[in-house]
């Protein structure tokens, strides 16, 4: 049975991903989240991140955990890295690295960037595309963000507080195998609460958009096409210009994940 955390799937929910951060600030700013992760409404496991950002760089490591608590679930482990610069109020990632392990198996994504463009990428297991799967060609990994920096939303002066500037943008995001472009928008505001924060939170609706590395007719394809259940809410940091994930929800073909931090501390 397919797990419903693959890889791919673990830097998504770690989507994803999951810190964003705008860099308007000459002194560091430091974010310590934790979040819960459910799964057909049932505790499976639960994830941490350490976010760093100063006026031109931002770093963010974190660790994931889920246990087998229902079938479909894998015991996995995840520990994951992202750095780069920022670029007209857009990240540019320098590295990602997300290690891995699931079962008895491991495995590792590394990719390294140069301007924003792929210069090398180490995966494994060996990537195998699929019979049918659009080609992946050499200018779909440039001018792309990898699964962690994409999880840094921009937001400019005076746009604190804007859902739509926020939310409103389209993430070109290379995983190490497949690129796809993750057009978001602004749903909804609310205040949340969790232990160190209390504050709006800006839910945004996903849409995917697959490009190369997919069969683009396959049934996940096509699934997650017409998939109307995918999003993320993101809340201030502090005093900054800085958004970091608070929840997400994404709906799979064997049911609903989700996650929410229970704690988001920055100083």
């Amino acid at each position: 049975m397919t797990p419903l955390f693959k890889p791919s799937a673990a830097a998504f929910v770690v989507m994803t991903g999951i810190a964003s951060v705008n860099a308007v600030q000459a002194a560091e700013t430091r974010l310590q989240a934790k979040y819960t992760i459910s799964y057909l409404g049932l505790s499976v496991g639960k994830m941490k991140n350490s976010l760093r950002v100063d006026e031109t760089n931002y770093s963010l490591v974190g660790t994931m955990k889920t246990n087998a608590v229902v079938a479909i679930v894998a015991d996995t482990k995840a520990q994951f890295s992202a750095k780069g610069s920022f670029r007209a109020g857009n990240p540019v990632p320098k590295a990602q690295s997300i290690n891995f392990r699931q079962r008895k198996k491991k495995g590792f994504v590394k990719i390294a960037f140069a301007n924003g463009s792929v210069v090398n990428r180490s995966v494994k297991p060996k990537i195998k595309y699929k019979r049918g799967a659009a080609k992946l060609e050499n200018n779909h990994i440039q001018n792309v963000i990898d699964p962690i920096s994409a999880l840094v939303f921009p937001v400019a002066d005076g746009e604190v507080g804007n859902g739509k500037s926020v939310c409103n943008r389209t993430l070109p995001i290379f995983d190490g195998k497949n690129r796809v472009n993750l057009k978001l928008s602004f749903k909804s505001k609310a205040v949340r609460s969790a232990d160190g924060f209390k504050g709006e939170v800006f839910t945004c609706a996903i849409r995917y958009q697959p490009v190369a590395g997919m069969r683009l007719e396959g049934k996940s394809t096509r699934f997650m096409k017409a998939n109307r259940d995918l999003e993320i809410s993101m809340a201030r940091v502090g005093q900054t210009n800085v958004y970091a994930l608070y929840s997400f929800r994404v709906k799979t073909r064997r049911g609903t994940a989700s996650g929410k931090a229970y704690s988001f501390k920055a100083s």
